[in-house]
């Protein structure tokens, strides 16, 4: 009793070790390895009852013993499939703990040392202004970090389909125009002007205002990110086809090697130039806008050309 108790046991670990890994019980070795061995149970028994029974008809017993044989051989395909699966898991996770070290690291060793300096300048009683300019540098690198942490906790609720959106019905124009003074600032030191004519009469959309900030924040900072001096970054908000909102912005950037286009929604992804002008980037922040404005009931693409800019736009449901 107490063996078939243990045996029961466990095989609900199993299911729950499968589930906590985020895997199908036909995508877990563990659960297949179970299968695989009763299936070979079943088989030698069973061939030695056919083979018993049909003796003077082996050709029965061939075939039969042949089909459990490609099931066996199908069972062993789904395993290796589950560890080719936890092995790219596995390589997820190492890039995923290598891009949070670096990208957490370098804001926090800025913020220890402008601690440090503003320390010293207090005691030693220098100017207010010099200590504001250091508390400035505080609060953008702060900033930074609870971006790149909002960035994970997004992706983390996505991956584990742990996704709620918290709509209400908000103007798509005045979030945009929110988002633009955000970067007002860091356009004008960039040398880039941001155009942007709020448009008037557009009907407001059901969404999440909070996640729907996020998106136009991340491809705002991109265009930025990846203009050059003195470029334009154009952004627009128009009444689209089946009654959705279309929301686009334009750079006259570096552009995306049509080579990585296909790659460039996917998580991790940067291209090839994109590192060569900006060496920070998580390469989580276009994966995670697309999975929230599909969420939304809308869709986002774009189109680029290597040295001439980008453009990026997304749709909304009117309700």
């Amino acid at each position: 009793m107490l063996y078939y108790y243990s045996m029961i046991e466990n095989r609900f670990k199993i299911i729950h070790e499968c589930k906590r890994n985020g895997l199908s019980l036909w995508q877990c070795p563990p659960f297949l390895f179970l299968v695989m061995g009763l299936v070979n149970i079943i088989a030698m028994v069973g061939s030695y009852l056919l083979a018993s029974r049909y003796v003077d008809e082996p050709e029965i017993a061939a075939v039969i013993v042949a089909l459990v044989s490609a099931f066996i051989l199908i069972i062993g395909y789904f395993i290796i499939s589950g560890f080719n699966k936890i092995a790219e898991l596995n390589k997820m996770k190492s890039e995923f703990i290598s891009i949070v070290s670096h990208q957490l690291r370098s804001p926090l060793s800025i913020f220890k040392w402008t601690v440090d300096l503003l320390l010293g300048d207090i005691i030693k009683n220098q100017s207010i202004a010099q200590d504001n300019n250091y508390l400035k540098i505080l609060q953008e690198n702060t900033e930074r970090m609870i971006r790149t942490v909002n960035i994970l906790l997004e992706t983390n609720k996505i991956e584990a389909d742990r996704f709620v959106l918290n709509k209400s019905m908000i103007s798509l124009e005045a979030v945009t125009e929110e988002s633009v003074k955000h970067f007002t600032d860091y356009a004008k030191s960039a040398g880039i002007t941001i155009v942007y004519a709020k448009p008037e009469g557009l009907p407001k959309i059901f969404a999440d205002q909070e996640r729907l900030k996020m998106v136009i924040e991340n491809l705002i900072d991109n265009a930025l990110r990846y203009s050059r001096k003195g470029g334009n970054i154009f952004i627009a908000i128009t009444r689209g086809f089946n009654r959705h909102l279309r929301w686009e912005i334009k750079d006259e950037g570096v552009g995306i090697p049509e080579k990585d286009q296909k790659f460039i929604f996917q998580k991790f992804f940067r291209s090839d130039n994109a590192s060569r002008y900006q060496t920070s980037g998580s390469g989580l922040g276009l994966y995670i806008a697309r999975a929230l404005v599909k969420e939304s009931g809308g869709d986002m693409q774009f189109t680029s050309k290597e040295n001439e800019g980008s453009t990026f736009w997304f749709t909304l449901p009117i309700t």
